[in-house]
């Protein structure tokens, strides 16, 4: 059987992310709750609309970022982390603004911080995303 990526659609079908749906809820075990996060006890796609709004400004951020508009790109991730505290996403698009005006000893400490979060959270960000982010801190460090 492949292998889910949690980018890909989930099996489920509710034509969600597999990040922010069944795997968030079937990979965590209730012993393994915290304070900080607890164990979900449905699918996101259940009820859990909080999922997609952080995929859909991400995703809006990235678009305003690429299309050169480095401000406004800045200020939605300002908004983006007061929203979701906690989220590598919010960080690791903040360290691509700062990379973009040059500022890569500011980007890299970022990047560090989004690449500890996600390497803490291996239930929702897979080895893919992580190993993406390692390979940018390397090249982050070598220009810096």
């Amino acid at each position: 059987m492949a292998k889910i990526g949690r980018n890909d659609s989930c099996p489920c079908g509710s034509g969600k992310k597999h990040k922010k749906c069944c795997l968030a809820a079937d990979s965590l075990p209730p012993s393994a709750a915290s304070p900080i996060e607890p164990a979900l006890t449905e699918c996101a796609y259940c009820g859990n609309d909080g999922d997609e709004e952080l995929d859909d400004r991400a995703d809006e951020i990235l678009d305003v970022l690429l299309e050169g508009r480095i401000d406004e790109a800045e200020a939605l991730c300002h908004d983006f982390l007061l929203d979701f505290p906690g989220e590598a996403e919010g960080l690791d698009l903040l360290s691509m603004v700062y990379e973009e005006r040059g500022q890569r000893e500011r980007a890299l400490a970022l990047l560090r911080q989004a690449s500890d979060i996600a390497h803490a959270r291996q239930h929702v960000y897979d080895d893919e995303t992580r190993r993406l982010m390692r390979l940018r801190i390397k090249e982050l460090e070598v220009r810096a």
